[in-house]
Formats: C-alpha cells, sequence, structure tokens
C-alpha cells in the first residue's frame, strides 16, 4: 500500500510547491509593477524572475520561504535597468530600484490610488538631438 501512496503524495507535494512559487511571482510582479508606477518608469513584466530562495524565521516564529524577485525596468522603453524585490508571507521586505537620472525613485506607498493600479505609465518627452 505504501508502495502506491508515496508517490502520490510526492507529486501532490511538488504540485503544491509549484502552485505557491507561481503565486509567489504573481505577487513580486504586482509589487514591482506598484514600485514602477510611482517611479514612472515602465516595468517589463515577463522579466521578472526567481533570483534567490531561502529560508528565514518570520515575525510569528515560524519558518517561512524569503524569495528575491529580479525584474527588468525600462524609463523609455529602450533602455533596461535590473531591480530586485524580497518577499516573504505576501510581504515586501525590500527593494532596489537604480538610480535613474537626477531624482531617486520613491518607496512604495501603502494608499492604492488609481494611478498605482494602471497598466499605463507615462513617459519625459523624448530628447531629440540637434
Amino acid at each position: 500500500m505504501y508502495d502506491t501512496l508515496l508517490p502520490l503524495i510526492l507529486v501532490m507535494l511538488a504540485i503544491y510547491l509549484w502552485q505557491a512559487s507561481l503565486k509567489a511571482r504573481e505577487r513580486a510582479r504586482q509589487l514591482g509593477h506598484e514600485l514602477c508606477a510611482q517611479a514612472h518608469v515602465q516595468l517589463l513584466d515577463q522579466t521578472v524572475s526567481l533570483q534567490r530562495l531561502r529560508i528565514e524565521r518570520g515575525s510569528d516564529g515560524r519558518l517561512h520561504w524569503r524569495r528575491r524577485y529580479r525584474f527588468e525596468l525600462s524609463t523609455d522603453g529602450v533602455d533596461r535597468h535590473q531591480g530586485t524585490l524580497d518577499i516573504m508571507q505576501d510581504r515586501l521586505l525590500g527593494h532596489f530600484l537604480p538610480m535613474l537620472g537626477a531624482s531617486q525613485i520613491p518607496v512604495l506607498q501603502t494608499d492604492d490610488d488609481a494611478a498605482a493600479r494602471s497598466n499605463v505609465v507615462a513617459f519625459p518627452p523624448r530628447r531629440t538631438l540637434h
């Protein structure tokens, strides 16, 4: 009986871990989009990927997966810059966005305004060479 039950349990465990990984990646994409919208840059959606996975103790005292995701962003649709997000228990623990231009990219705020949820990011006008 255990010969047939053990492979089934292993397959179910693998499916559970895969689903949890997909959910965490989608959360990272969502948080990355909010950060980029506040910074007035464009998140390149298909570039969100897992960079690091480790186990850490959470605020509740239990062990949880801490994931670092890498993604790419663009200021004008042509250039590419890399950023990172650290997530544990569906919460943003930290992030890195590069310095773009003279101003620093703002920290993610918690208010949910329409601009933060929008898929459209306004770009500054293109500079032309004379």
